[in-house]
């Protein structure tokens, strides 16, 4: 029930007709997930007009990591519909949505990073990083490609090292498109170092294998 839970932020107005779409087409799915109900109460409340309430539900279901609702509530903060406008925060729930696979979010960074000072972009990543970090040591193995797309897309400059190394431990632990995304940028990593990556990917899948927590990757 991903894809079709996104609101534009181009026109809020769109917004409503989007998400009664979304209602009508997912009322009788038998396979969507426990936080759907959640979710369609938050539909319901930007369609009245309710915006606090919405932003309280999409707000609660972003922590959990639901990336539609990491995007939805930063529309809501872009616009500020439900919460004081803030552009810092926008910008940090559209970059998780983006980094846990939600594509649409790209165009609505190119906006947002135009909204947000450069010098403030850095510590919005930090915050990025330590939630997928949380996330992970937790339990969501998932959450391990979020690293992977996280290293490649959100940081200034793509650091193939490290993605490759998130996503070789998502691979191991089974994570779908994992394998493809590991191979797939295998000939940009430095030659040089694979050894010593795969050696640390390799710890650091064994100590989440074992229920161990990992730490954030040095610079």
């Amino acid at each position: 029930w991903s894809l079709m839970k996104i609101i534009t932020i181009s026109n809020i107005f769109f917004l409503f007709f989007y998400l009664s779409s979304f209602s009508l087409a997912q009322e009788n799915n038998p396979d969507y997930d426990p936080n759907f109900v959640q979710f369609q109460k938050g539909v319901e409340a930007v369609k009245n007009k309710e915006y606090a309430l919405a932003a309280d539900i999409f707000e609660e279901l972003a922590i959990t990591g639901d990336m539609d609702a990491q995007f939805n509530y930063a529309i809501l903060v872009r616009n500020g519909l439900g919460r004081a406008q803030n552009y810092s925060e926008a910008l940090y729930w559209t970059w998780l949505s983006y980094a846990s696979g939600l594509e649409k979010a790209d165009k609505v960074l190119e906006k947002i990073l135009e909204l947000v000072p450069e010098e403030s972009h850095q510590q919005i990543r930090e915050r990025v990083s330590l939630f997928i970090l949380n996330k992970i040591n937790s339990g969501d193995r998932a959450s391990l490609l979020n690293f992977g797309k996280y290293y490649l897309n959100i940081l200034p400059e793509e650091d193939y090292n490290k993605s490759y190394l998130y996503y070789s431990i998502a691979a191991a632990f089974g994570e779908d498109g994992a394998k493809e995304k590991r191979d797939e940028i295998l000939i940009d990593v430095d030659n040089e170092k694979i050894v010593e990556i795969q050696t640390q990917a390799s710890e650091m899948f064994e100590k989440l294998r074992k229920g161990e927590k990992i730490e954030m990757l040095k610079d």
